[in-house]
């Protein structure tokens, strides 16, 4: 009975030092992009990518391939309640947060190439057609 006790003590304790609110929020996302507006002329080249307005803290979009763009949250992954924690900058294919300093993969799913955060980046549904990016969750 002793050992369940303590046990349950120490559930209780340890399962109340989570921070229950430190993670990227679910918002709904559905964006239509026609690309061939000027204010998007800088994804047509492969390999460039931009910020927009929606999700959490903002959209990165990048240009992967001829037809193929993907979308990430600008949350950073690393205390993203933090009001800091967000993606600032990109160099080349490489996404950072200057609050944590953690860096991002955006050529690779938004895997971390540098932390302390751990997770990827949150990704978004993108579909290309006719002109048209589409950018859902």
């Amino acid at each position: 009975m002793k050992k369940l006790i303590i046990s349950l003590f120490l559930f209780i304790f340890f399962s109340s030092c989570i921070d229950r609110n430190d993670y990227i929020r679910d918002v709904y996302v559905n964006i239509e992009i026609p690309l061939n507006q000027p204010e998007y002329s800088d994804l047509g080249a492969i390999g460039n990518s931009i910020f927009i307005s929606g999700g959490v803290k903002g959209i990165i979009i990048y240009h992967l391939n001829v037809n193929d763009y993907r979308a990430f949250d600008r949350n950073c992954s690393f205390e993203p309640s933090s009001e800091c924690a967000y993606i600032d900058s990109i160099n080349a294919t490489i996404a950072s947060c200057s609050c944590c300093e953690s860096k991002f993969l955006i050529d690779q799913e938004g895997v971390t190439a540098n932390g302390p955060a751990l997770l990827p980046l949150k990704q978004y549904y993108t579909s290309y057609s006719g002109g048209i990016l589409k950018i859902t969750n």
